[in-house]
């Protein structure tokens, strides 16, 4: 029984007449499918270009085995339908970025949301949604750590910009893992980002602020748009700049080594003491 049954009538019945855009059927969009409809969603579209795996079997629960090597957006719809039998579901076995589904397109739904594991098929919706003035919720995984976000045009910041507490996350994971991971950028950027790259980083995302390590809350306007830059693309000028941040950085920590070696040199004598 759908959910909607407790809201107030106008939201139900907004709710029960939108028509929703997901965009991917992994293991984000087979959990945003069964709650939607449970909600009282009843109206969708649901596209993603990937056909069933078996590793995708022990998350995707909308899948089993007899299903491998089929759409994913086909064998979805097949399943809701199963357990939501109003459910007026059109599944594409296709890509978001194909030509076909253009402003137009994006026009005719309330509401998109996002369920992918890739960075230029968000970029796209975003700039669609965008131009279609449509609201998008963004939502994305990396290792343990999640994030959803609301984007809404002349509201929020959009996806490309909104890059502070997505690339916060993925900074703290690279340090709690020691190695390279991929992150989301903006503009002409290296796809990975290591744990010395992440340090420097995170101190332009926490304004210099070691403490607790709260991403930046100046306004869209306001902040700037943090770029990690490769290096042989770069002028003199830049290079000098880097060098000088280089140096700064190795005094600030041999000063932190300082303060540390000193502290512990006064525990140890009031412990003889």
């Amino acid at each position: 029984m759908a959910l909607c049954l407790g809201l107030p009538q106008e939201l139900a019945e907004a709710v029960a007449g939108g028509q929703v855009l997901v965009v991917g059927a992994g293991g984000i969009g087979c959990e945003l499918l069964k709650t939607l409809m449970l909600t009282g969603f009843s109206h969708m579209d649901l596209i993603d270009l990937d056909n069933i795996n078996v590793s995708n079997l022990n998350r995707q629960f909308l899948f089993q085995k007899k299903h491998v090597g089929r759409s994913k957006a086909q064998v979805a719809k097949e399943s809701v339908l199963q357990f939501y039998t109003k459910a007026n579901i059109v599944a594409y076995h296709d890509s978001i970025m194909s030509p076909d589904y253009n402003v137009e397109f994006f026009r005719q739904f309330i509401l998109v949301m996002n369920a992918l594991d890739n960075r230029a098929a968000p970029n796209h919706v975003n700039r669609m949604c965008l131009a279609a003035d449509v609201p998008l919720i963004e939502s994305g995984t990396a290792g343990n750590l999640g994030q959803v976000t609301t984007i809404k045009k002349g509201v929020t910041q959009c996806y490309e910009s909104h890059l502070d507490y997505t690339l916060l996350i993925n900074i703290l994971h690279s340090e709690d893992l020691g190695k390279d991971i991929e992150f989301e950028v903006v503009g002409d950027a290296p796809d990975k980002v290591g744990p010395k790259q992440a340090k420097d980083a995170t101190r332009s995302i926490t304004n210099g602020n070691h403490d607790g390590a709260q991403p930046s809350t100046s306004t869209a306007q306001e902040q700037d748009v943090v770029l990690i830059v490769d290096s042989d693309e770069e002028g003199p000028s830049n290079n000098a700049d880097n060098n000088e941040d280089e140096r700064n950085c190795k005094r600030k920590l041999d000063e932190k080594e300082n303060i540390s070696a000193k502290r512990s040199c006064m525990e140890q004598r009031e412990e003889l003491d």
